[in-house]
């Protein structure tokens, strides 16, 4: 493979990760249009598939991105709203990517997608909403001109001349008194230390308090479930550090811990609960005495006294010259803020936010210190500073500010400033000169280590540059940029030289986001290190901590304060599918063989061989189960779809439906969830077409305008459910039957004996519609019967719950896996079959005579009801012989038509086997869902009796 071929397998493979992104940000974004975080994350997608797409020449797709960014840039700064007419256009682009990723991938070089008349159609709306403003027509060109100021030659640079606002500082830095009332908590006794590995402990308890209160309420032991309850509060507040954690704390731990091993213990060994060697009440005792060290009443205040120091340097006050001389005009006043959230303020980006939000009411924000976004993320740590212009007295603002709750403290000072306007003429070329020399002393140098293992390592290192770009000015790259575009670059470090305003951890953050990033470090500017000696001891003090925390185990509070590698555990390499199959295949020859193992051992009876035989079986059994793993994919790879599904069908219907996703996170086997898209689609759709009703329609009927759709996951045994539930109309089963008498499906004598479920069981016949006129959405008679029979290859069954007027609920059951399953092997004369243990109920022995026939059909008493019985031979067609013996085996079997006894010659017992799917004519034989090889050589056909 060469070169390229490598770069567009990246590039695809990626951009695929990203348009999944933006169309479920999308359609999260319509739904909550004032959330601002939502469209930094669409922006951040749209703008590292332009980074990429530009990087291995797909210029049309980075070019409707680019201008797709424009929109989003208006739609983040308030200038344009999110209306249905920019979600449509948005959604249409969008469209327009996934059709130019496909025909990439299909090695089509000439896109069949009009990006011009896309562009044209974004430039009209962005006009349309700007109301023919220049000054913001403008912004995007400024944008533009951004992207490419790092490529620009010197010799395309030109003279320039400009008017320019000079700030001077009269007071760069400014020193405040605060005094803090401190109030003092309550405790009976000291705080003590935790242990290094408490979390991990903590984590463990969480989850062994889960099973045993299962186990508990199962068994109705209310003193268990009491104790187990206080045990999972106390593990709560420890690890929300909501508790002083005191000796009193540490000791009820200690004692739970061992109790639950004990408890566990007598679990496993199947003895009474009531046994256990562990005094209950005694250590209900232990965690009512810890748990009441949370006291939070205050015995005592006192008042502390201390400095802030405002430095005002360290905002670029001179980018806001000229808006600070029009507002001095009126009468306003430069401000600089400083805030800190109290030690025990739990929220702290959202205090800080709204000091900031009371500074917006107040006066006008030129800048703060972290920015807006990134504490509505949720980060910033706690400290804020904002700088400001307001009319107010800084008495009024104080007095404002102090209001807020939670903060160390909020203090204000006056910026004392001078403006100067000056004619400055300076050529292109000479200020470039200047910058290359000045301005590295003001920038930060960031060093980025690639992953040796990493193909493409120029276009890791321009993903590195991009990032950065939105950050702030990249002043330097070494090695050149041009190096890198060309693919030159093969080392793995990269230096770039960066004037921002964001902190180191911010910049490290941004360089770890992105994929086969080893190492990130950030030297700070020279400025920094000499603005004054407060500044120097806490820097000194800083790299302290830093050399301490390199000597001492890594605590995951710590990994958060300094993070410059990315942990061994989180790495991951892209495995081709093929490869992955062709390991399970290998797995799959393994489980085989380690059964003939296991039968020759039992044949020959040597005890070395035994005991060879089970470390064998322990092995394989491992190496099954970690490849089986591997396979394994979050149900939200599909899920991940329907929001924008439901979107287009519900706006296509003109119908209001709120999704509603849940279980996401449930696993399955990517064979089984590859073939569940199709199949899904096809249930949502009814739901929305026929289920869910128009908004005037439910506000008649007395239920709110908006519907309701679940999907949701679910594990269950050996069986994920996957459920579609609506809260439509429902089924109605008089319908259903009149539809299928007028089809011919059935004649109106079977429909009277009919029950309801038997009668919503109807729409899984081939052809059957309730649909009056065929739309685009559904109603041709092709859906259901194809979910029915898609579901059951996978060896699932699908099952549907409808009450009128109220909804419909659709239960598909799959298993967790179709590679390796277990199974119940019968004899039928010579040859063995293999019926899947998912649809074995039970196995009885009856006598022959025990069999009666009423009306037509065999059937046999079974705990009290009529089982229908049939004979496996005349299910696969076998000739019977005069040979009948009196004892019967019967395997009672569920399947969709309810239950049904299946008449073997022989119970042979339980294996795991390897299903091989059938090829040729095998195929199409109806009653065979695949086959496997046994221990002892020999073929056995699985059994499909929901098609019988």
């Amino acid at each position: 493979m060469d070169e390229m071929e490598q770069y567009k397998e990246l590039f695809l493979a990626e951009a695929r990760e990203h348009l999944q992104a933006l169309n479920q940000y999308l359609v999260e974004l319509e739904n909550n249009p004032e959330n601002l975080e939502i469209i930094n994350l669409i922006f951040r997608s749209a703008h590292t598939l332009k980074g990429s797409a530009r990087t291995v020449g797909f210029d049309h797709i980075s070019n409707l991105t680019h201008h797709m960014e424009d929109i989003l840039d208006y739609l983040r700064e308030g200038k344009i709203p999110v209306t249905s007419e920019i979600m449509d256009l948005l959604f249409e682009c969008l469209d327009a990517l996934e059709t130019m990723v496909n025909e990439i991938e299909e090695g089509i070089t000439e896109t069949s997608v009009d990006v011009d008349g896309l562009v044209e159609k974004i430039k009209m709306l962005k006009e349309k909403y700007l109301s023919g403003s220049v000054e913001k027509e403008t912004a995007p060109a400024e944008e533009e001109k951004k992207e490419e100021v790092i490529s620009t030659t010197k010799e395309e640079k030109k003279e320039e001349k400009k008017n320019k606002i000079k700030v001077i500082l009269k007071n760069p830095t400014t020193t405040i008194k605060v005094k803090k009332t401190v109030k003092i908590p309550a405790t009976s006794e000291e705080e003590i230390k935790k242990p290094k590995n408490l979390e991990d402990i903590l984590e463990q308890m969480s989850k062994s308090v889960e099973v045993l209160s299962i186990i508990a309420e199962a068994l109705e032991y209310s003193e268990l479930i009491t104790v187990l309850k206080k045990i999972e509060k106390l593990v709560n507040k420890v690890m929300n550090d909501s508790i002083v954690f005191t000796k009193s704390v540490m000791d009820a731990l200690k004692y739970s811990l061992d109790a639950m091993e004990k408890i566990a213990k007598t679990v496993e060994e199947g003895k009474d609960l009531s046994n256990i060697d562990v005094d209950l009440s005694e250590l209900s005792d232990m965690l009512d005495k810890a748990l009441s060290t949370e006291s939070k009443e205050v015995v005592s205040e006192e008042v502390k006294e201390y400095e802030v120091t405002l430095d005002h340097t360290k905002f670029k006050i001179d980018e806001y010259g000229e808006r600070i001389k029009e507002l001095f005009e009126k009468g306003y006043k430069l401000y600089h803020l400083k805030a800190k959230t109290a030690e025990d303020c739990t929220l702290k980006s959202v205090r800080l936010l709204m000091v900031l939000n009371t500074v917006q009411k107040i006066g006008e924000v030129l800048d703060t210190i972290p920015k807006e976004e990134v504490l509505k993320e949720g980060g910033g740590g706690e400290e804020l500073e904002i700088l400001f212009l307001s009319d107010k007295p800084i008495e009024e603002i104080q007095k404002e500010l102090d209001a807020i709750s939670e903060m160390e403290y909020i203090v204000v000072s006056l910026v004392d400033v001078e403006l100067e306007v000056e004619e400055e003429e300076i050529k292109e070329e000479e200020k470039e000169e200047k910058k290359t020399e000045e301005d590295l002393q003001d920038a930060y140098k960031v060093e980025v280590v690639i992953d040796e293992e990493c193909l493409l390592k120029s276009v890791r290192a321009y993903m590195v540059i991009k990032e950065l770009e939105d950050l702030g000015e990249i002043v330097k790259v070494e090695p050149s940029l041009e190096m890198i575009q060309k693919g030159e670059f093969k080392d793995t470090k990269v230096i770039i030289y960066l004037i921002t305003d964001k902190e180191p951890d911010d910049i490290k953050e941004a360089v770890l986001n992105i994929p086969e990033i080893k190492e990130v470090s950030v030297e700070l500017p020279k400025y920094m290190e000499e603005i004054k000696t407060e500044k120097k001891v806490e820097t000194k003090s800083h790299k302290k901590e830093v050399e301490k925390k390199k000597t001492e185990p890594p605590t995951k509070k710590a990994s958060k304060e300094v993070t410059t590698k990315k942990s061994s555990t989180v790495q991951t390499v892209r495995v081709n599918i093929e490869k992955l199959d062709k390991l399970m295949n290998l797995v799959g020859e393994l489980v085989i063989n380690r059964a003939n193992f296991a039968q020759i051992a039992e044949k020959y009876d040597i005890k070395e061989l035994h005991n060879a035989v089970n470390r064998l079986n322990m092995l394989t059994t491992e190496l099954q189960e970690e490849v089986m793993a591997m396979r394994m994919i979050p149900v939200s790879f599909i899920f991940n779809r329907f929001p924008r599904t439901v979107r287009d069908l519900a706006k296509a219907l003109n119908k209001e439906v709120e999704l509603i996703i849940e279980g996401s996170d449930i696993e399955l086997d990517r064979t089984v969830l590859d073939e569940l898209a199709e199949p899904l689609t096809h249930i949502i759709r009814n739901a929305l077409d026929h289920g869910i009703e128009p908004p005037e329609e439910r506000e008649k009927l007395g239920k709110p305008r908006k519907g309701k759709l679940i999907l949701k996951a679910a594990r269950e045994r050996n069986h994920v459910l996957i459920i579609v539930e609506d809260d439509g109309r429902g089924i109605d089963p008089e319908v259903i039957k009149r539809k299928a008498i007028e089809k011919g499906l059935i004649t109106e004598e079977e429909a009277k004996r009919m029950s309801d479920q038997e009668a919503i069981n109807l729409i899984f016949l081939p052809g059957f519609s309730t649909a009056e006129k065929v739309s685009d959405i559904s109603g041709r008679g092709v859906g259901m019967d194809v979910v029915k029979t898609k579901i059951e290859s996978l060896g699932g069954s699908v099952t549907i719950y409808s009450e009128k007027g109220k909804g419909t609920r659709v239960v598909l059951q799959l298993p967790l896996t179709m590679a390796i399953i277990l199974v119940l092997l019968v004899r039928l004369e010579d040859q063995v079959y293999a019926i899947p243990l998912t649809s074995v109920l039970d196995v009885t022995h009856i006598k022959r005579d025990e069999i009666k026939n009423i009306e037509g059909q065999d059937a046999i008493l079974y705990r009290g009801d009529i089982l229908p019985v049939m004979w496996l031979k005349d299910i696969l067609n076998f000739p019977w012989n005069d040979e009948k013996s009196e004892e019967l085996y019967i395997v009672v079997i569920e399947r969709n038509k309810g239950k049904l006894g299946i008449v073997v010659d022989d119970v042979i017992g339980r294996e795991e086997i390897v299903v091989k799917p059938l090829q040729g004519i095998l195929k199409n034989i109806q009653g065979f869902a695949g086959a496997t090889i046994l221990g002892d050589g020999r073929v056995a056909f699985i059994l499909d009796l929901n098609s019988v």
